[in-house]
């Protein structure tokens, strides 16, 4: 099954990829059909309704959606995903101004996207850390400067373990 946490203005939807034409939106069943009409546009019917649908995808989460005429910002993560995200934000300890940020799970850093003393954004991604055969976008809960970086690609990982710092 795939479990999707999938974001639209302030509202959150659980939806659970039963099988080939069937899904569960926060526990509701639908059955569903999505056929490609070209590279964005899709016609989707679910439970004998027909939507019109357009994406466009704008980063590793984030999409714009036309769907009936009405234009939407839409974040589609997996639900490890959702929970690294969460996890990230809530790990994120300040310290006379300093940031740490701290693995959400056991992982392997794959990436870093980012060197000490470097700028980043609030948002911007500094490591990919691959966990349970998924690669995971960790992102700076905050703007600054890469102060430190504790870990080198390739090295193993457990949940807590300081991954670097922003000032």
């Amino acid at each position: 099954m795939n479990d999707f946490v999938v974001s639209v203005n302030s509202s959150k939807l659980n939806i659970r990829v039963l099988n080939d034409n069937e899904l569960t939106v926060d526990d509701e069943k639908f059955n569903y059909e999505l056929i490609p009409v070209c590279d964005h546009s899709f016609i989707l019917k679910l439970n004998n309704k027909v939507f019109e649908l357009t994406s466009e995808k704008v980063n590793s989460d984030l999409f714009k959606v036309l769907i009936q005429g009405y234009h939407s910002e839409v974040t589609v993560r997996t639900a490890l995903q959702e929970k690294a995200f969460k996890l990230l934000e809530s790990s994120a300890s300040f310290h006379h101004h300093h940031m740490n940020v701290k693995a959400p799970m056991p992982g392997l850093i794959l990436r870093i996207k980012k060197n000490v003393g470097e700028k980043v954004e609030q948002g911007e991604s500094v490591i990919i850390l691959e966990a349970m055969k998924m690669e995971n976008d960790l992102k700076a809960p905050a703007s600054g400067i890469i102060e430190s970086i504790f870990v080198t690609e390739g090295s193993a990982v457990e949940k807590g373990f300081n991954l670097f710092t922003i000032g």
